[in-house]
């Protein structure tokens, strides 16, 4: 991705780096999952010779650029898979780190979008093993909250908005919710 041109979602903002301990990372889980489905046990040489030339030419391909409109992703190496979130679709940025991903200092980074749904559906993007995640992650909530015309939120302010407009917002929701229920 080329980092310094304005492309068709606006100026590159920030482009993520990707740790190379993911290589190995993606080697060991894939062997425990083999081990553990026993009859992959066999494969498992067939696999640690593959992954010695798949792991970095898919770790060559991926790719996460922050611009000011969209998130744009890509990976792969048979099937390249590139998509382009755009800022306004972010519902939610979770950071994840499970115990083999810490054994090796990873963490990912799953982009949740709003049209998603159902019990299978998955997060729209999987950034795994992006160095200083948390960084990446805040990056992009300042520039959606800017997108959306927000201003990003001052971590030192702790204004609050009054109570009562609080009561009276959620008063209204609850009557607009009565008149709902009673329609059907």
């Amino acid at each position: 991705m080329q980092s310094d041109q304005p492309g068709v979602t606006g100026k590159t903002l920030r482009d993520a780096q990707f740790d190379r301990r993911v290589i190995a990372y993606w080697r060991v889980s894939v062997s425990l999952v083999m081990v553990i489905t026993i009859v992959g046990i066999p494969f498992i040489p067939f696999w640690l010779i593959y992954s010695l030339w798949f792991g970095p030419k898919y770790f060559d391909g991926l790719a996460a650029r922050l611009t000011t409109q969209a998130l744009e992703l890509r990976k792969g190496v048979f099937t390249r898979n590139e998509s382009t979130i755009p800022l306004n679709r972010i519902t939610d940025l979770k950071l994840h780190q499970g115990p083999l991903m810490r054994r090796f200092n990873l963490h990912g980074l799953k982009v949740e979008t709003a049209g998603q749904s159902g019990p299978y559906a998955g997060s729209e993007g999987n950034l795994l093993g992006v160095m200083d995640a948390e960084t990446f992650r805040n990056a992009i909530l300042r520039q959606r909250q800017i997108t959306l015309g927000a201003e990003p939120a001052n971590e030192t302010s702790s204004v609050a908005a009054p109570a009562g407009d609080a009561t009276q917002l959620l008063t209204e929701i609850r009557d607009i919710l009565a008149r709902i229920e009673a329609k059907q």
